[in-house]
């Protein structure tokens, strides 16, 4: 069972290595595709641990290999035995390669990764001197980084040292790092922390590490979940830089699962400058879990402090329950103020995606304290460029026809850049063409100068 969890650890790195490295190579029609994909993988990699005994290799692995070197005669040299053992990591390297081929098959990499963690710490140490030569090849990124995750496990400075030796690309070597220092923090999290530090003694001689501050965020969750009130501390002392104190609290606030240890490093981060520490520590606390985030920001005495930390409470649980969020954090408006709550949530709505724009227009439907007309506007603008369709379909709602001509100029902005024949579609079937048409010319006008 502690072997499968291990293998689990490594797997997670490995996919959000391979998902993260192949990224930046897909069009943008691509990502739903491998969402789509990512999520129909995920049970075989359990299917592959529970059955790893059923999993055939034709190449020789280093099992057999030992199972094969006790047959062989007592007379055989070490040369010899060498050369066999130098061939049969050639051809599992060879088989690995092929399992895992050049298109994003997570179960692919899961029984590649099964297959390496049958390497010992010899095999690992002469696989990887086989790809020294080869490490900034694109084909061998995604071995690479499995074969280091493992070498990781026992020997996670040797392995940094390897990939800051043999790899130059910037992109693999960010990857393969993260990969392997997300295995040292879960290992043990203190010396990832004090390499860490040692890589910002010397940032000054040598230059910053690209990866160094992005692995704080590995680092300190493995701190947190060792110990918790040293993980408060070690954040305090790294905060000076506050690009260090982002990442370091990210890494805290996701692991984090009690009430009193959110409101903790809620109360502790406030005596850092960076605001924003403490915006990304509620942030993740209302994912966790909203009415608890709630309750201590209502605590809060600092009413200026307050209304920044509900607008990070809303902007967190708007990703999740939006007519909820939406609803909570209208309701903390005062009176005089709700109109400019209600646009700053249609605004947020629409930039984020939560939900659908029929979602927006259903919830301002029911509010019955703010002008509905001007939120309306404010919603079919912000959905002018993402959701064409959706304004134009609505325009009748709005019986101002300034108003109206405001998302009319925006939506055809939208559509002259994507269909020129829509775009003058649209114009010649407006209810205001005249007033349009002319605002158009007006704005050729000012881009000609």
């Amino acid at each position: 069972m502690n072997k499968q969890l291990g293998l689990l650890w490594g797997l997670s790195l490995l996919i959000t290595f391979y998902l993260g490295y192949g990224y930046k190579s897909l069009s943008p029609a691509q990502p739903a595709e491998l969402t789509s994909s990512t999520n129909n993988s995920i049970a075989t990699v359990n299917d592959l641990l529970a059955g790893k005994e059923n999993i055939k290799l034709s190449a020789v692995t280093p099992d057999q290999n030992k199972q094969s070197n006790s047959n062989d005669n007592d007379n055989d040299n070490d040369t010899k035995l060498a050369l066999t053992k130098a061939i049969n990591i050639t051809e599992s390297i060879g088989e690995i390669k092929s399992i895992l081929g050049n298109g994003m098959n997570i179960a692919g990499i899961a029984k590649a990764y099964i297959m390496i963690s049958d390497f010992n710490q010899q095999d690992l140490e002469k696989a990887l001197a086989q790809l020294e030569n080869t490490a900034n090849q694109p084909d061998n990124a995604s071995l690479l980084s499995l074969l280091l995750v493992k070498y990781a496990e026992q020997n996670p400075q040797e392995s940094m040292d390897y990939i800051n030796s043999n790899i130059t690309s910037p992109q693999s070597k960010s990857a393969a790092a993260n990969s392997v220092i997300g295995v040292w923090s879960n290992n043990d999290p203190l010396s990832a922390y004090d390499w860490f530090l040692n890589q910002q003694k010397h940032q000054d001689k040598k230059g910053s590490l690209p990866y160094a501050r992005r692995a704080l965020y590995s680092i300190f969750s493995g701190l947190t979940k060792q110990d918790f009130h040293g993980a408060i501390d070690k954040l305090i002392d790294i905060s000076s830089d506050s690009g260090n104190g982002f990442m370091a609290v990210y890494g805290m606030a996701d692991v984090l699962t009690k009430k009193d240890e959110f409101a903790e490093l809620m109360n502790r981060t406030s005596e850092l400058a960076d605001i924003r520490l403490k915006n990304n520590v509620v942030q993740s606390w209302v994912k966790r879990d909203p009415q608890e985030a709630i309750e201590w920001v209502d605590s809060v005495d600092d009413i200026e402090g307050k209304a920044q930390l509900q607008k990070e409470v809303f902007s967190g649980w708007l990703a999740t329950e939006p007519k909820e969020a939406a609803n909570w954090y209208l309701s903390s408006a005062a009176p005089e103020e709700k109109q400019l709550y209600a646009d700053k949530i249609i605004k947020q709505w629409g930039m984020f995606q939560a939900g659908t724009p029929e979602d927006a227009l259903d919830w301002l439907s029911q509010q019955t304290e703010i002008d509905l007309q001007k939120s309306t506007a404010t919603l079919l603008k912000s959905s002018a460029y993402s959701n064409t369709d959706f304004a134009i379909n609505n325009l009748n709602l709005l019986s101002n026809d300034k108003e109206k001509l405001d998302v009319s100029i925006s939506i055809h902005m939208t559509l002259e850049r994507n269909n020129k024949k829509k775009a003058a579609e649209f114009v010649e079937q407006s209810t205001i063409k005249e007033a349009l048409q002319k605002k158009i010319e007006e704005y050729k006008k000012y881009s000609a100068d």
